[in-house]
């Protein structure tokens, strides 16, 4: 069951005053981490809340999250930014690349389920879920699938557009050695049903040196449907804001696979000028200028 670890927190979610409060909620046996933000004058009951889910093995603090809670606590939005648990108890900051890693993309929907139905014991009367990255593909699946009824809209920042080509490419470039023997190795074992067999020293998501389990490879690096955003988007009935800045390598390979989608569809997707992948400055005052637009739109 979900409990929250600091009472005091109860009290300030119906508070008028602006706040801004770590809390911890059971998950799975886990303590996971929030920081929940309640903008000036607004409470969970009567305003809702955006729930902002991270990129790959990163954290609720790291840039993106702190600058949208922030800018959206200025304009009057309600925020938690939470952190995944990756199979770790109350893990904060960014994944140490030393600990052994099983844990799966699709994880997260189980996560970001627990965080809404403790948003819900709190009183909030919708839920927007956003996420960046590969934290708005794990809200998208999250969302194609059964989304509970408070949530109300979704909002996919740069979300990703995996395929094995462009996961092989993107291998290559970023540890300058091949992926498919690394993952021949590890199918091999999932198909001897070793898949918590440890694989050492071995270039994992956004790790030089890994202890990875075979299950967990494979999950992030062979044929997954749910690493391709578009593939999630004719499953979901809500209303959702796609967002990717024209700088952004991603936009060259995402933009036209969205926009080839057939109708209808219950997406708008919006291109920010001027803006990265990780949407600084500027872009980050017109990301949450139009996030503004879309929940305040009837």
């Amino acid at each position: 069951m979900l409990r929250l670890c600091v009472l005091l927190v109860c009290a300030l979610l119906t508070a008028a005053p602006s706040a801004a409060n770590e809390v911890t909620i059971e998950n799975q046996g886990l303590d996971v981490l929030g920081n929940l933000e309640l903008a000036p004058g607004k409470t969970l009951k009567s305003d809702g809340v955006v729930l902002l889910v991270h990129d790959t093995l990163s954290h609720h603090r790291m840039e993106i999250m702190s600058a949208m809670q922030e800018l959206l606590r200025e304009r009057g939005i309600n925020s938690l930014a939470i952190t995944l648990g990756l199979g770790l108890n109350a893990r904060r900051g960014l994944f140490d690349c030393s600990i052994e890693q099983d844990h799966r993309n699709e994880d997260a929907a189980v996560e970001i389920a627990g965080w809404i139905n403790w948003l819900k014991e709190q009183g909030a009367s919708s839920v927007t879920v956003a996420g960046h990255a590969r934290g708005g593909t794990q809200a998208a699946i999250y969302a194609a699938k059964d989304p509970d009824k408070v949530v109300k809209r979704l909002i996919l920042i740069a979300p990703l557009a995996d395929t094995p080509t462009s996961l092989e490419a993107e291998y290559d470039q970023r540890f300058k050695q091949p992926l498919p023997p690394i993952l021949a190795q590890a199918e091999k074992l999932v198909a001897e049903d070793q898949f918590t067999t440890l694989m050492l020293d071995v270039p994992f998501l956004v790790c030089d040196r890994a202890k990875v389990t075979a299950g967990a490879f494979v999950n992030y690096y062979g044929s997954n449907q749910n690493l391709y955003t578009p593939s999630l988007l004719p499953h979901i009935k809500l209303p959702t804001l796609v967002v990717v800045g024209d700088q952004d390598p991603l936009a060259s390979e995402l933009v036209p696979a969205i926009q080839g989608i057939p109708g209808p569809t219950t997406f708008t997707l919006v291109e920010i000028p001027g803006a990265d992948h990780f949407f600084r400055d500027q872009a980050a005052e017109d990301l949450t200028d139009r996030i503004k637009a879309f929940l305040e739109k009837k």
